[in-house]
């Protein structure tokens, strides 16, 4: 893969412009979804999502780049922009997905290491399918042949009652290799009416759309600069987010929203009801400032178009990218579409593949492009709203101040 360029690294280079394309028809998030969803991934093993979307990023005259911790980097350099509207607008997905990753072949007989959060009451007697690990550290960029199936005879739990390990049976033929991948064997991408099923929807359908986004804005010729950063091992901790964060690989002024797939379970939030504007997660609460100028957007947008809806909500069901950026320093906001079997857990106990509304999905890149047009708005969006409690404040002093003297003289309040 490319190693790292001119970027990611503070401030705002301009090396690297391109002529402009011409105009065209953005790709339809749908085609784009069938072709990354099927790829697979895990913490640390998510090569081939990266070589896709370097291959995507060609494709379309992007500048890619990788990190030294692995981090892929996408940046549209659109005509320069004044003011607010110059600051970088950084979307950020992860690349992984939990799954297991083969750490040992006797005959038949696989150790298993699961990489991220599912409690330990999923998987026993369940088939997992087996894929190569990535060539050489690099991917493909494409769902490279799978190695026969295997069953999980055994799970055994961490302390937080979650899947650590399994003991599993290869089938016969099957020839995995320790360091091979062993996913879940669910549908790996179907479009079934407007539910888009994936085996990894979570975040490989946040990928999905930032690409998307991307590409809408070389296809319209979108003004400003707009970034798409993929992370690693978000899965395990948000490794990868948190690295590139504490490094300050990011321009001090970019403003970061992190685009996820978040639980719908508890009535979070409702699937079909449009993207999310998330405010935080489950330890945190991102920039204030952010989620108001995001909601600004997303109310005029929704004003523009009657079929755009969207959404506002906590989600804390899971801890996000947003908080480390958050943490970090970096003005941050999030979006999420609803998710439906959360890290593939479903009903009754059993593993199911995930799935999302792909409307969700299709209104969560026509924010994200529009909240790139509307940059400018974001530092005065407190200042709108104060002006507005300003006026009621003014128009309700001297009401409250006559009737409270009212209620003094005659003895009441």
């Amino acid at each position: 893969m490319a190693a790292a360029g001119s970027f990611p690294a503070p401030g705002r280079g301009r090396a690297g412009r391109r002529a402009p394309a011409p105009r065209r028809e953005p790709t339809p998030v749908a085609r784009i979804a069938r072709e990354l969803l099927p790829i697979p991934t895990a913490p640390y093993l998510e090569q081939d999502v990266l070589a896709y979307v370097r291959r995507f990023a060609g494709e379309r005259g992007l500048d890619f780049a990788l990190d030294r911790f692995g981090n892929g980097y996408v940046r549209h350099l659109g005509r320069r922009r004044r003011g607010a509207a110059a600051r970088p607008l950084v979307l950020s997905a992860h690349a992984d997905h939990p799954g297991f990753v083969v750490t040992a072949v006797e005959g038949r007989r696989l150790d298993l290491e699961f990489r991220g959060g599912v409690p330990a009451s999923y998987g026993r007697g369940e088939r997992v399918r087996l894929f190569p690990a990535p060539a050489g550290g690099e991917g493909a960029g494409g769902v490279p042949a799978d190695l026969g199936l295997a069953v999980i005879d055994s799970v055994d739990a961490d302390e937080r009652g979650r899947i650590r390990s399994a003991l599993a049976t290869a089938a016969a033929g099957a020839a995995p290799r320790p360091g091979d991948l062993a996913l879940w064997d669910v549908e790996p991408v179907r479009v079934r009416g407007r539910r888009l099923v994936a085996r990894g929807c979570d975040d490989l359908a946040g990928v999905v759309s930032v690409l998307a986004a991307l590409d809408r804005a070389v296809a319209t010729r979108a003004a400003g600069e707009l970034i798409g950063l993929f992370t690693r091992a978000e899965e395990v901790g948000l490794l990868g987010a948190s690295a590139a964060a504490r490094a300050r690989l990011l321009p001090d002024d970019a403003v970061v929203i992190a685009v996820e797939t978040s639980s719908s379970s508890g009535g979070r939030a409702r699937s079909g009801a449009g993207p999310i504007v998330r405010v935080g997660d489950a330890m945190h609460l991102f920039s204030p400032a952010v989620a108001l100028w995001i909601t600004g957007v997303a109310q005029a947008l929704a004003r523009e178009d009657d079929g755009f809806r969207f959404q506002r909500r906590l989600m804390d069901g899971g801890v996000t990218e947003a908080t480390a950026y958050d943490l970090y320093g970096y003005e941050t906001g999030a979006l999420c579409v609803a998710l439906a079997n959360y890290h593939n857990g479903g009903p009754g106990g059993r593993v199911a593949a995930e799935s999302v509304d792909l409307g969700d999905l299709e209104g969560l890149v026509r924010l994200m492009s529009r909240l790139l047009a509307e940059l400018r708005r974001l530092p005065r969006a407190r200042p709108e709203l104060l002006a507005r409690y300003d006026r009621l404040a003014r128009g309700a002093g001297p009401r409250l101040c006559s009737r409270s003297a009212r209620g003094s003289r005659s003895g009441t309040g």
